[in-house]
């Protein structure tokens, strides 16, 4: 297999935009849940630790859902795979806006995260099968850019909604999605390095899920830099949702803004934060291995969330330093998407992204958005996120640093005994 029929295929531009574009979709959709959690509490008359338990139940059925995603894409292809987690995502986000109480609400939550997480190793793998090699993991850091363009896009249009019509409305946003995801099915074309695993395939094993690729995640090839990548994932997650669902509240409880000023400021510093994604992917694809570059971003990462604690005193310092734990805490994930797909081969990448990447992403998601409000109501926000996130983003580090130093631009199947 070579880059050049491959790697450098005709495909990749219109691959990484129709997938930049799904990633988009998929956490505007997403991240209208946090800006909404402030209303979602005096409608319901409910505390934080009720809301912390909502999410907590989407990311669970992310965890279980997203390796069915993985194995589903793997078997069957990314194309269809991708168009039917968004459009079906996307239309259980708009009902949102319909719910009567907080068990309908709860199952929405989890049915449209559940769904929407099985985009990440799909589009990942995408990308990654797509691309040229020595520019993959600047490509992939451009894909991640998804995250803080979906927060900051779901800001501008949910602010004014906020204002002017409720909570409820901002959820409406879903609808528009589901046609556009079809319309990225019809016009994005299929991995050409997936046709080429499966037309070595029997027709029999073509259509039947292989189970066995879970078994070789954890074999002697592969079992170290699995149980690295799941430590590192589960951490970061943790991390992860202990602090972006809740920015939003923390900045009205602790910073007095309004809902709508708490929402623009968490929006415009995420588009602040599009710069420190884009600078993570260019070092880790030119200048350093792409474990170092992440392991770096997420220790400056930490350092910027425990100043952003306690430093600020006017309100342009929040979105400064706001803006910079976007850039190195978040903008870490320019660059651990591409180290995680360098890592497993073409036959397993989208369920080796989705057991060892996603799931554990997914369950440190689940976990944290039920314990972190429960350390705030006795310790406070800012005490809370210090002794709390920062710990968990030098262990993703250390994880981090525990796996093979692939060097960037190398072929994505070559170091993979593939």
């Amino acid at each position: 297999m070579t880059t050049t029929t491959t790697g450098a295929s005709r495909h990749w531009v219109s691959v990484l935009i129709f997938s930049v574009f799904a990633w988009t979709m998929s956490n505007l959709d997403q991240s209208l849940f946090g800006y909404a959690i402030p209303g979602i509490l005096g409608e319901f008359q409910v505390g934080l630790d009720v809301v912390g338990l909502i999410l907590t139940v989407g990311f669970i059925t992310a965890s279980v859902m997203v390796i069915f995603a993985g194995l589903a894409a793997d078997t069957w292809g990314r194309r269809w795979t991708l168009t039917a987690l968004l459009a079906s995502s996307a239309l259980f986000v708009g009902l949102h806006g319909f719910v009567e109480d907080l068990v309908q609400l709860t199952w929405l939550r989890a049915l449209a995260f559940g769904l929407a997480a099985g985009l990440a190793p799909i589009t990942a793998a995408y990308v990654a099968e797509s691309a040229p090699a020595r520019h993959r993991g600047m490509l992939m850091g451009v894909l991640q850019c998804g995250y803080p363009l979906g927060w900051f896009l779901a800001a501008m249009l949910a602010a004014p909604l906020l204002e002017t019509s409720g909570w409820r409305s901002i959820f409406f946003i879903g609808f528009a999605v589901v046609p556009i995801a079809f319309l990225i099915g019809w016009r994005l074309p299929e991995s050409e390095r997936f046709q080429q695993v499966a037309a070595t395939r029997s027709s029999k094993r073509a259509s039947i899920i292989d189970w066995g690729l879970l078994r070789e995640m954890f074999s002697i090839d592969y079992r170290r830099r699995s149980i690295a990548s799941i430590v590192l994932f589960f951490a970061f997650g943790c991390a992860y949702a202990g602090t972006a669902f809740f920015f939003p509240t923390y900045f009205m409880e602790v910073r007095g803004y309004s809902q709508s000023e708490a929402a623009q400021l968490v929006g415009l510093s995420n588009g602040i934060a599009i710069f420190g994604y884009l600078a993570a992917a260019y070092v880790g694809e030119y200048w350093m291995p792409r474990r170092d570059t992440f392991a770096l971003w997420t220790l400056l990462g930490a350092a910027a969330l425990v100043a952003l604690m306690w430093l600020p005193q006017e309100r342009w310092q929040d979105l400064a330093l706001f803006g910079l734990t976007g850039a190195f805490f978040y903008g870490s994930n320019a660059v651990v998407g591409a180290l995680l797909t360098d890592l497993f081969p073409t036959r397993m990448r989208t369920t080796a992204y989705a057991v060892c990447g996603s799931a554990p992403l997914s369950a440190g998601f689940a976990l944290f958005p039920a314990l972190v409000p429960i350390v705030v109501q006795s310790a406070g926000w800012q005490w809370s996120f210090t002794v709390m996130i920062a710990p968990l983003l030098v262990l993703a580090a250390v994880a981090a640093l525990a796996l093979p130093r692939i060097a960037s631009g190398s072929d994505i199947d070559a170091v993979n005994r593939d």
